[in-house]
Order: C-alpha cells, then sequence, then structure tokens
C-alpha cells in the first residue's frame, strides 16, 4: 500500500475527526470520552499551526480519491515555560489500517520535522495506555520507557495505566 505523509490541512479535519472520535468512543488511547466536532479539531489545528508545531497526516489512494488515515502531531508536554523543550506527541491510524506501518511512517516522518527546527525540540514523549503492542511499537521506534502510572484513567469502567516513553529528538 503506497501511503503518502504531508502537512496536514482543514480539508483532512473531517477524517481527523472521525478517526479520533472512534478512538474516543471505542478505544483508550485518549481520555476524552465525549465525541469532539468539526468545530474543535478546527481549533485544535488552528493552535497547533499558531505555535508552529509539526502536525502531518498519511494518506492513501482508493481509486482516484485521496483519503487521510493516520495523523501524528507534537504538542506541549506542559505549558510552563521551563518545559518549552519538551514535546507530548500523539499519533492516530485508522482501525481499519492499524498494523500495516502507517503509524511507523507518520512518526519517522514526525521525529525528522521535529530535529530540522534547530533544537526547538530536546525531549519528546509518548503517554499512552499500557499493553505489550502499544509497549513493543513505542520501543521498536527507538522511545525507551521511562515509568508506569497504575490505575490513573477510567474508560469503559476500567481503570487503565498509563505508561510514558521518551526520545531524545
Amino acid at each position: 500500500m503506497a501511503v503518502n505523509i504531508r502537512n496536514t490541512t482543514q480539508d483532512d479535519l473531517p477524517a481527523i475527526l472521525d478517526i479520533y472520535n472512534d478512538q474516543i468512543l471505542h478505544g483508550t488511547a485518549t481520555f476524552h470520552t465525549e465525541p469532539q466536532t468539526l468545530e474543535e479539531r478546527v481549533e485544535w489545528l488552528k493552535s497547533v499551526r499558531a505555535e508552529n508545531y509539526p502536525c502531518i497526516i498519511a494518506e492513501v489512494m482508493e481509486g482516484t480519491v485521496r483519503r487521510t488515515v493516520g495523523w501524528c502531531n507534537l504538542w506541549h508536554y506542559n505549558m510552563r515555560p521551563a518545559y518549552d523543550g519538551s514535546a507530548e506527541l500523539s499519533l492516530y491510524i485508522h482501525k481499519d489500517l492499524r498494523g500495516q506501518g502507517i503509524g511507523e511512517k507518520l512518526l519517522k516522518q514526525l521525529l525528522v520535522e521535529a530535529r530540522e527546527q534547530g533544537g526547538r525540540f530536546h525531549t519528546i514523549i509518548a503517554g499512552v495506555t499500557t499493553n505489550a503492542r502499544t509497549v513493543n511499537f513505542w520501543q521498536k521506534q527507538g522511545f525507551e520507557l521511562r515509568g508506569t502510572l497504575r490505575e490513573v484513567g477510567r474508560k469503559f469502567g476500567r481503570w487503565l495505566d498509563v505508561s510514558y516513553f521518551q526520545i531524545f529528538a
């Protein structure tokens, strides 16, 4: 499957919204519990762009139509100024296309873009719900497990652990 990685545009937001809302309603990659609106995603992208954080999408061709199937972005790890060299990473792939290397391609390109910002990012952190597949993915990409917080989020009637992975840009 040919995958094209490019910068996110406003035209990608409906697909991003669908992917994200699916994860809100059925997954544990986000601790949001209520579906978001297109207006919220528009504001999200404006904020990411206003602060010059990288935000990229993966698209595939379906016949003659390009389809956005995933996205990856950086954002503040913490809003306090002392954390300015640190960024939190988000990565989401359409449920039907997980495990096909799209996430790895997005992540590799995002790290390239982060490193091209002239030392702006010293460290990149991924906070994820803990399961063997997720742990293996992040470690395969060169991220190191830095710690796990036990039962810090509750979703779908159960407590969830969050593990933090880090890579130096």
